[in-house]
């Protein structure tokens, strides 16, 4: 699989705007149709759950719901997943629980082929989860911002078939 984009979209489908992420990439899947040099994966589960999905790809994006209570809901941002703050203190209590970024040097410290260009696309959500397969009004509207971002970033990363570039830190889509 080497040289190829994964997208994964995050979250989990029926916790409502938590499913943000699973949105986003079946948006991306009909915007790319079916292509050999980029795979689409949904996924419920972070850690090395996550890391193994990544196993042998080049590059990745991961697409997810956040709720950091400091930007407005529907905000849409992009970061590259080194340039994220690991919490990796917060996830000792069960190897599921680890960080990507944990999850990912153990990986490669074990020999495992995995993407160095990770980038991570959220859309802010609200802290409330509930039983829907529905999003929330401002998280729905923001599903065509994160899938555009989402191909722009797939388009610019395997047409150079290299990392595209940065400018060095999180950016608002409008």
């Amino acid at each position: 699989m080497g040289g190829r984009t994964l997208v994964v979209g995050l979250g989990n489908p029926i916790l409502g705007d938590d499913g943000v992420g699973w949105h986003v990439v079946d948006a991306v899947e009909q915007g790319i149709g079916i292509r050999g040099d980029v795979s689409i994966e949904r996924a419920s589960l972070g850690g090395l759950a996550l890391m193994e999905l990544l196993l042998g790809f080049e590059r990745a994006v991961i697409v997810d719901a956040a709720h950091t209570g400091r930007r407005a809901v529907g905000t849409v941002t992009s970061q590259s997943l080194a340039d994220l703050p690991d919490p990796a203190a917060g996830y000792t209590s069960s190897a599921h629980d680890t960080s990507l970024a944990t999850a990912l040097a153990t990986g490669r410290a074990l020999g495992a082929v995995l993407p160095h260009d990770v980038e991570v696309v959220t859309v802010e959500i609200p802290p409330a989860f509930e039983f829907s397969e529905s999003l929330s009004p401002p998280v729905a509207a923001a599903v065509a911002a994160a899938t555009e971002h989402t191909l722009t970033y797939v388009r610019d990363a395997t047409r150079r078939g290299s990392t595209p570039g940065r400018d060095g830190g999180t950016h608002g889509i409008p």
